[in-house]
């Protein structure tokens, strides 16, 4: 099928897709919600201590380490409790059940009276934040056709960005508030994205992949007939006999996925071919951690410690996430000519120059430091989302197999927030301004220049191609030991008909050296 059919056929598949993925842009808007207001003046006020070395409130450097972290730990949280939970209660029912737990845990930042308050209801939301963060690509990629998956999955990183860029102007819009409601009325508006959420995902699909692994075959097709366009049986009954047979040759590959105890299942990820797929997923999401895109939450702060005043700092911030939505929405167009491993491999050498170029700005003198480090830092962010940040969910959400793809997926973005968490402590220390800072500002773009190289290098080495290999075709390549470098789906389609002749030439070989015989054999052929 071309694009366009795909589209035109599909187009019930993206509505249900994009449903799930409206979870991460809660989250994107939640994460960054807690470092944007760390730029607010009421909120600094209501929660911070008077420097008297600058005459102005701010919140100490313990707790802008804090507050992100203990997010970071709920999602980690909710990232080992997703692979069971989805397990038992499917896709669907897990993400409404987070979603009603984000709304009642809403209730504590809201009405925080204190800083410790206002950190325990980040670390509960940061639990349904971190099952969101698996169920959403992983749904994704089991509901997407061959053409539609790595926009789907990259849609991920857009929903990212456009939290991101709500946040921005939320906080931008009531930044001259003069109460303290100035800063809780961007915490209650996430009760308006629960709600829609909610709403839609109620008439989403679960998925047929989970149906299947569950033997509930007429549920599986009734999924499938939902996703699929009006009218087109052939079409549902094609998919269902496709995801019947990648699941069969998996049961084949790994028993201990079907018949093993929970944690042999869970093992079983570091095991063998899945081992590999497992060590690809967890580091594609580590570079995605550490090649510098965790500046962008503290752009603000990195913006005013090169010289620029708070409120011109969140207006140029505003320019980021906007610059993110084009790169992310250029990467759908840039997917359809450049492979996965090419584009992550280029942006991670291009990004490096861009990083380089942030630290140099540090030299230059006064406010123009600032502007420019805004403005290379504006454009480094359209890469990272161009190439890194939506390629990531591309790459992590089709490398692991179908019979494993939860687990691996929450040991992959575990592998992320815990870096994740490395950069909580690090990058605030560098870019900050206050008095307990190393006041890098922009110098900091040189240490993760340096990591960006680093990624370069394992993804030459070790990232494979994906672009146009079904999931039956990923799995004929891994087994096989293919080297990452001639991952392909000429390859793939190669060494399937040297498996399917196998069994073929065992039968001739069974016969005999007889000639006559081998010559009766292919004649009653």
């Amino acid at each position: 099928m071309t694009f366009k059919e795909v589209l035109k056929a599909d187009r019930r598949l993206i509505f249900y897709s994009l449903g799930f993925s409206g979870t991460i842009i809660m989250e994107g808007y939640g994460l960054a919600l807690i470092t944007y207001l760390f730029s607010f003046a009421m909120f600094n006020k209501k929660y911070g201590a008077y420097q008297s070395t600058k005459g102005e409130y701010e919140i100490e450097y313990i707790w802008k380490a804090l507050l992100p972290l203990v997010a970071q730990l709920g999602s980690i949280v909710g990232i080992l409790i997703t692979a069971p939970i989805t397990k038992a209660l499917g896709y669907k029912q897990t993400t409404q059940l987070m979603l009603f737990l984000s709304a009642c845990f809403v209730f504590m930042p809201f009405f925080a009276f204190n800083i410790q308050i206002l950190m325990a209801g980040f670390l509960l939301q940061g639990i349904p934040w971190g099952v969101f963060q698996v169920v959403s690509p992983a749904y994704a990629s089991e509901i997407a056709s061959l053409q539609l998956r790595p926009i789907l999955t990259t849609w991920n990183n857009l929903c990212w960005v456009i939290g991101q860029l709500m946040a921005s102007a939320v906080v931008k819009g009531f930044e001259g508030g003069s109460d303290e409601k100035s800063f809780r009325i961007p915490f209650a508006l996430q009760w308006i994205f629960i709600g829609i959420l909610l709403i839609y995902i109620t008439f989403a699909p679960e998925s047929p992949y989970w149906h299947l692994q569950k033997n509930q075959v007429s549920e599986a097709r009734r999924a499938i007939t939902k996703i699929v366009r009006k009218g087109a049986p052939d079409l549902a009954e094609q998919k269902l006999a496709l995801m019947q047979h990648t699941m069969a040759q998996e049961r084949k590959q790994d028993a201990t996925a079907e018949h093993g105890s929970g944690f042999q299942r869970f093992l079983g990820m570091f095991r063998g071919v899945d081992a590999r797929r497992t060590e690809i997923a967890c580091v594609a999401w580590l570079i995605q951690a550490l090649c510098g895109a965790s500046i962008i939450p503290w752009a603000p702060k990195l913006f005013e410690s090169a010289g620029l005043p708070p409120s011109q700092a969140l207006s140029v911030n505003i320019a980021l996430p906007a610059a993110g939505i084009v790169g992310t929405l250029a990467s759908w167009w840039l997917m359809r000519y450049m492979g996965r491993r090419q584009i992550y491999l280029w942006g991670l050498l291009v990004m490096s120059v861009f990083l380089v170029g942030c630290g140099c700005a540090s030299f230059l003198p006064g406010k123009t430091a600032g502007w420019a480090a805004g403005g290379i830092l504006t454009v480094y962010t359209a890469i990272y989302d161009l190439t890194i940040g939506p390629i990531c969910y591309s790459i992590v959400s089709e490398i692991p197999s179908i019979r494993r793809r939860a687990a691996t997926l929450s040991a992959a973005r575990g592998t992320y927030l815990v870096a994740g968490l490395l950069n909580h402590f690090l990058t605030p220390k560098m870019v900050g301004t206050d008095d307990q800072s190393w006041k890098w500002g922009a110098k900091t773009g040189f240490f993760y220049a340096g990591l960006c190289i680093l990624g370069a290098v394992y993804t030459f080495w070790r990232i494979p191609e994906t672009n146009n290999i079904s999931a039956r075709g990923l799995d004929i390549l891994f087994q096989n030991g293919t080297s990452a470098r001639y991952f392909s789906p000429e390859k793939a389609t190669a060494l399937e008909a040297s498996e399917a002749a196998r069994p073929v030439l065992a039968q001739y070989g069974s016969l005999g050296s007889d000639p006559s015989v081998h010559e009766a054999r292919g004649k009653s052929g």
